[in-house]
């Protein structure tokens, strides 16, 4: 079971990897995968792109409040008060899309016929934030930066398409 959930988190850690440090300049330090299991719980910013093909499921990334408008401010130069700004949801909403584009752009890649589409973000703020993930594999990664820390998630099915 974990070794299944660190192959399908292993190609958002690297996205998540490449953008920010890439597009945001970030110094990264990746802790070790471990499975979530049936319940997620929120850091309180969390945006979700799901994905359907021979993989299903959705990817979450998840931080503080803080962390999300630390990351917007890297993400525009602009400076935010808030996590509920609309600029601040945006960018949260933009940098799970571009995360989970660079991983599923290697998953299509390195195995033909994959099919994997993405659906647009959304993003939840709030404490107390819990979600259960129902048939879904899933496995997070804490990974550290400057700004703060950034969970990842990846909650997968094959679909056999």
């Amino acid at each position: 079971m974990v070794f299944l959930s660190t192959v399908y988190i292993a190609p958002f850690i690297k996205g998540t990897a490449i953008v920010l440090t890439d597009m945001l300049g970030l110094t990264v330090t990746r802790g070790e995968p471990e499975v979530e299991g049936d319940l997620f719980k929120s850091y309180g910013f969390t945006a979700i792109v799901g994905f359907t093909g021979g993989w299903r499921g959705r990817f979450l990334l998840d931080m503080s409040p803080t962390t999300a408008v630390a990351l917007a401010r890297g993400f525009t130069g602009e400076e935010y008060q808030s996590e509920k700004e609309e600029e601040v949801l945006l960018c949260g909403a933009e940098l799970a899309n571009i995360i989970s584009g660079q991983a599923i752009t290697y998953i299509n890649n390195s195995q033909p016929g994959m099919n994997i589409r993405l659906t647009p973000p959304s993003v939840f703020t709030g404490e107390g934030l819990s979600m259960f993930n129902i048939h879904l594999n899933s496995s997070s990664i804490v990974i550290q930066t400057e700004a703060g820390p950034v969970k990842i998630n990846a909650a997968v099915e094959e679909s056999g398409e």
